[in-house]
């Protein structure tokens, strides 16, 4: 196990630091990752690497730590959270943004330059969501996991899913905008 240890720590807390804002959290569910091996390593059989074994492990307590934010409704990330008024909706019935709420023009965002900055813009932006929101849209978007999935995952109801998906959107919308005008 010590072996273990010193062959796939860096690539374990690589990964968890990747799923999780805050590397103290990180570092915990991957030393949680290897004490729970060491209580199941009987269990292993060897029908998988060590490797491949540890990742479904870490993969499991990440997923229980967003069940936890989502469970406690622990703010994170001391943003707030957006209010869901309908009657400040920024969306049509149909789902398109509203004649006054629709993004600004960015075609240019295309480029190769402006691809790179858009990018940038993104990554900062995602990195400033909130964990539970941040993790509803990587699932859906990026990891293209199914919504069920994502809900079972997380362990929310499909109304509360599709609201923090809503809130992350606007989120981002407003941040990358923000970013690109400031720095254009």
């Amino acid at each position: 196990m010590a072996g273990w240890v010193k062959s796939h720590t860096a690539d374990l807390v690589r990964y968890a630091r990747s799923r999780v804002k805050d590397p103290d959290v990180a570092d915990d569910l991957v030393q949680l990752t290897f004490v729970s091996a060491w209580q199941t390593l009987k269990k292993f059989a060897g029908d998988s690497s060590p490797r491949t074994w540890l990742f479904a492990i870490l993969k499991h307590k990440l997923a229980d730590h967003y069940r936890k934010v989502y469970r406690e409704g622990q703010q994170v990330s001391g943003m707030e959270i957006a209010d869901d008024d309908p009657a400040i909706s920024e969306f049509a019935t149909n789902g398109h943004w509203t004649s006054t709420t629709k993004p600004a023009d960015l075609s240019s965002a295309f480029e190769l330059d402006e691809k790179e900055r858009l990018d940038r813009a993104l990554r900062h932006c995602l990195d400033l969501l909130p964990t539970n929101l941040r993790g509803a849209v990587e699932m859906k978007y990026l990891k293209e996991k199914d919504s069920e999935e994502i809900q079972q995952t997380l362990g929310i109801s499909a109304t509360n899913y599709w609201q923090q998906l809503h809130r992350a959107k606007l989120k981002l919308r407003s941040c990358i905008e923000g970013r690109l005008t400031r720095n254009a």
